[in-house]
């Protein structure tokens, strides 16, 4: 038995030593917002920190295999974009919509990554730039308009229940069964070893566009978390995300090279880097004195976690 327990902490040591820095952290938070655990304050925090946590859930899934997307923020805008424009002809019919064109970019994307044989980096830069043409073309400024009731359901919760948390819990179940597939397989197995999984009968460029496709859904789904929360849409909002969606996988320990790597760590991750910058806002600091900071513990956290890995492998 202290073998098995052994070897599971060693398999899950991202999601234990996040889960330690996020109990760090938020007794941290504590001290500002002594109402921090009242079912009000997580609902409010939960609905700000849930395009994030999408967000980073595209991007690791991305990442996963082996790739990297920096269109994110450019497509997490259309999304909202969508949503934002459509909600008024029905709320349903807007999230289908953004959903739609979210996850057909993000199958763009794919397509491009796989047939056009360059690296992913690039592809997406210069994708980041097309959707973001796109996006503007749907709204050309901020506008656009959420049903007040939904956003106040959203930001204020819906008969005690914290509608963000329902969906985050929806989403990692969405993962935990799209990880047990043949496709959810064959992403690690694409991600760890391209050659090898060719060599074994995975249809490498499928598994790539499925990957970035599955990534735009992840990725819709924080724009219309973001048109909710704000109860409109920005065609130029998004293109945070696409940094801190990349720093909170690598956070998470999702390898750069893919195959490596857990979701219930990036969405740990994510809510290290939403609390951490509203913890900086507490403090006064001026927010260029902010962003050096997160810079700074962002890269700690980071070289201490490679640190720590390479020290496990030699």
């Amino acid at each position: 038995m202290p073998d098995r327990v052994a070897t599971t902490l060693r398999g899950n040591l991202d999601v234990v030593g996040l889960g330690a820095l996020l109990v760090v952290l938020l007794a941290a938070y504590r001290h500002y917002d002594s109402e921090l655990f009242t079912p009000a304050s997580i609902t409010i925090l939960s609905a700000q920190f849930l395009p994030l946590i999408l967000a980073a859930m595209g991007q690791s899934t991305v990442m996963l295999a082996g790739g990297i997307d920096l269109s994110l923020g450019s497509v997490l805008a259309l999304a909202m974009a969508v949503f934002a424009v459509r909600a008024e002809d029905g709320v349903a019919v807007a999230a289908v919509l953004a959903l739609a064109a979210a996850a057909s970019t993000g199958a763009a994307n794919g397509v491009l990554v796989a047939y056009a044989g360059l690296p992913p980096i690039i592809v997406t830069l210069a994708a980041s730039f097309l959707w973001g043409g796109v996006t503007l073309v749907v709204l050309p400024k901020p506008g656009g308009s959420v049903p007040a009731g939904l956003v106040d359901a959203y930001n204020n919760g819906w008969n005690g229940l914290a509608l963000p948390f329902v969906v985050i819990g929806l989403v990692l179940l969405l993962w935990k069964t799209v990880r047990t597939t043949r496709f959810g397989l064959s992403l690690y197995a694409v991600g760890g070893n391209e050659h090898g999984a060719y060599a074994s009968g995975i249809g490498v460029r499928k598994v790539k566009i499925g990957a970035y496709a599955l990534a735009g859904v992840f990725v819709g789904l924080a724009g219309i978390g973001l048109a909710v929360q704000t109860g409109s849409g920005d065609a130029t909002i998004g293109a945070p995300y696409t940094l801190n969606s990349i720093a909170a996988s690598v956070l998470a320990g999702v390898s750069f090279f893919g195959g490596i790597g857990q979701m219930r760590a990036t969405v740990l991750a994510a809510l290290l880097i939403g609390l951490l910058t509203n913890l900086l806002l507490f403090t006064g600091l001026s927010p260029f004195y902010q962003l050096i900071m997160q810079g700074a513990v962002l890269i700690v956290a980071i070289a201490v976690k490679t640190f720590a890995t390479r020290e496990r492998t030699d």
